[in-house]
């Protein structure tokens, strides 16, 4: 399948690529800047940073960014002015704790998973102000994934540890947290009613997030329709795995001898089954998968080109039904009674 491009923009050495809530992206540059990209991968804004330094990591909605360092944390707003910075050690970090994750969701709450001491705080990204901290047991690598259709959040601990990975919210000013069973959590659905999990063992499994029960979970070697030269090759999961739509997911896949070129595949979000390989109009390799929060959309970036790839599903409405009607690539076998998704 052939996937449509709808944008691309160049960038100076970029560095991270995260989805930002309710704007489209946020980018680190070599320059000592974040760029803010909307929806349709447009330039909203250059923001320069407090700090320069090799290693950071950012999170940003379309009203707050923030950049943290081995030393502080700093949130800016959108026009780039800094609204409060706070040394790591105000935090009751542990001095270890020089790449903690975090993440603002779309209602301005900072969400900060402090590894060393095994806790997850809520702070205000407009103020800084404490709301609460949780305990959180577990393993020290985490992230977060963004749910669009409400105020709660997922956050990733890695996969064999016996903490799961969990759904979190404030309640009152409390923080809940709901645990959520499978492998590593990777993306949610965009109506937000199923979640999807993965592992480095090469497991995919879709679950009913209001039941945890598995709709439907397979291993790469056993994805119904998969091509031979997949099926008897090494070829493993790369992470993340996304939801394009509620009834398609893109997977990225990589031989593990490098004797042939990564693959990004459209699978079923119902069965898993092969639907089709994206067959991608560039002379070179797209490279990574970042996640869009508009309906069949997804970004590329490939490090060596410094160029980041909007693209869109292409047009698969099947023809009107009749006895002559033919399913297209990307149709999924109906069961009886059930429309076709597109």
């Amino acid at each position: 399948m052939r996937p449509g491009l709808i944008s691309e923009v160049r960038l100076d050495r970029l560095r991270h690529v995260r989805p930002a809530a309710g704007l489209g992206w946020v980018v680190t540059e070599a320059t000592e800047a974040v760029s803010l990209l909307d929806h349709d991968l447009q330039l909203v804004r250059r923001v320069s940073l407090p700090f320069a330094v090799p290693r950071l990591d950012v999170s940003a909605t379309s009203q707050f960014i923030a950049i943290a360092d081995s030393h502080e944390l700093v949130v800016l707003d959108s026009a780039g002015d800094i609204r409060w910075r706070r040394p790591r050690s105000h935090l009751r970090a542990g001095t270890a704790d020089t790449e903690t994750s975090f993440h603002i969701d779309a209602d301005g709450i900072l969400w900060i998973r402090m590894a060393t001491t095994r806790e997850l705080l809520a702070l205000d990204a407009g103020t800084g102000i404490e709301i609460d901290r949780a305990t959180l047991v577990g393993p020290d690598a985490a992230w977060f994934v963004h749910r669009p259709t409400d105020a709660s959040t997922g956050l990733g601990l890695l996969h064999p540890d016996p903490s799961p990975s969990a759904l979190i919210s404030l309640d009152n000013s409390r923080i809940v947290l709901r645990p959520l069973r499978g492998f590593d959590l990777a993306d949610f659905s965009p109506a937000g009613s199923r979640y999807l999990t993965m592992s480095i063992d090469g497991f995919l499994s879709v679950r009913e997030l209001a039941t945890e029960t598995v709709l439907v979970e397979r291993h790469l070697d056993d994805l119904p329709g998969l091509p031979y030269r997949i099926r008897y090759a090494d070829w493993y999961f790369e992470y993340p795995a996304l939801f394009l739509t509620d009834e398609i997911i893109l997977v990225k896949i990589s031989s593990r001898d490098y004797s042939e070129d990564d693959s990004h595949l459209l699978l079923s979000a119902r069965s898993l089954r092969y639907r089709s390989q994206i067959d991608y109009p560039t002379p070179r390799w797209p490279g990574s998968i970042v996640s869009a929060e508009r309906s069949g959309r997804w970004l590329t970036h490939y490090h060596e080109e410094s160029t980041l790839r909007l693209w869109q599903i292409a047009d698969t409405s099947p023809p009107p039904a009749g006895p002559q009607a033919r399913p297209t690539p990307l149709d999924d076998e109906p069961t009886p009674g059930q429309l076709t998704l597109f």
